[in-house]
């Protein structure tokens, strides 16, 4: 017979369940960040999807395109559309890069509103490996783009002097880039899926009283909205940033060029 506390277990017991991690059996409370092996096993996940959609979509290519197939174009002409929309003539090499963060950071975002599963992009380690790559990929254009000597001396600026201040100040906001994008990502979803848990808690704690709404059904209808925002921001900066490194000596020469009458 079970001792006679146990039926009286306080909620808090009751809302942790044991979870196998990579180390054993650990206790997992409702709230509590997963542990990093669950969110790498979920990020599996979201990458397998998104390679069994992209086989499928070109496996069997014809003039007249199928289902999968029309979908597939479909996807890839908005990203065409959208990339060069933002970073100008030639955005489209970048579709790569730019689609594949959309789509993986979406299908990461949504990832976590099926029971059972959590999204990856809820962690910071996650974020923060995106957030790097892009930082890498913008770097290593730049350099493509102007040579190192230029891609240096944009840091520094038009003026000389002033670039003895503007150099460091430069240098540093580059740096900074990555752990913005890492965090505005994962503290968005991170928020919405912990408001999301508490609010589904309350719920259950709820319905021995009388049957009532979940409450949880509102913030499970804005999340549809908010994770296709928060992937939207996330490409649509990394667009920005490579159009910065693009463009920069174009803006130059246009703001030099419309100095010259001046001096005539």
């Amino acid at each position: 017979m079970p001792p006679e506390g146990h039926a009286g277990a306080s909620p808090a017991h009751t809302e942790t369940h044991a979870v196998q991690g990579h180390g054993g059996h650990h206790e997992y409370k409702l709230g509590d960040i997963p542990g990093p092996w669950l969110l790498f096993s979920n990020g599996l996940l979201v990458a397998l999807v998104l390679i069994a959609f992209g086989y499928r979509a070109s496996r069997k290519l014809a003039e007249i395109p199928g289902g999968w197939q029309n979908v597939g174009e479909m996807v890839v002409e908005t990203f065409v559309g959208f990339t060069r929309g933002v970073i100008g003539e030639g955005g489209e090499k970048h579709v790569p890069l730019v689609g594949t963060l959309f789509l993986f950071i979406y299908i990461s975002n949504l990832w976590g509103q099926i029971p059972g599963f959590h999204s990856p992009t809820a962690n910071l380690s996650t974020t923060l490996a995106l957030g790097l790559i892009v930082f890498f990929y913008v770097q290593i254009w730049g350099i493509r783009q102007r040579g190192l000597r230029g891609y240096l001396g944009h840091f520094w600026g038009p003026i000389p002097l002033a670039g003895i201040l503007l150099f460091p100040i430069e240098v540093i906001s580059e740096l900074v880039k990555p752990f913005t994008l890492a965090m505005r990502l994962f503290g968005n979803i991170f928020g919405e899926d912990t408001v999301i848990i508490v609010l589904a808690t309350l719920s259950v704690g709820l319905l021995p009283l009388a049957p009532v709404f979940p409450l949880h059904f509102p913030v499970l209808i804005l999340g549809l909205l908010t994770t296709f925002v928060q992937a939207l921001v996330f490409t649509l900066l990394t667009c920005i940033y490579i159009s910065l490194q693009s463009h920069h000596d174009d803006h130059h020469g246009e703001e030099a060029g419309h100095a010259a009458p001046a001096h005539s």
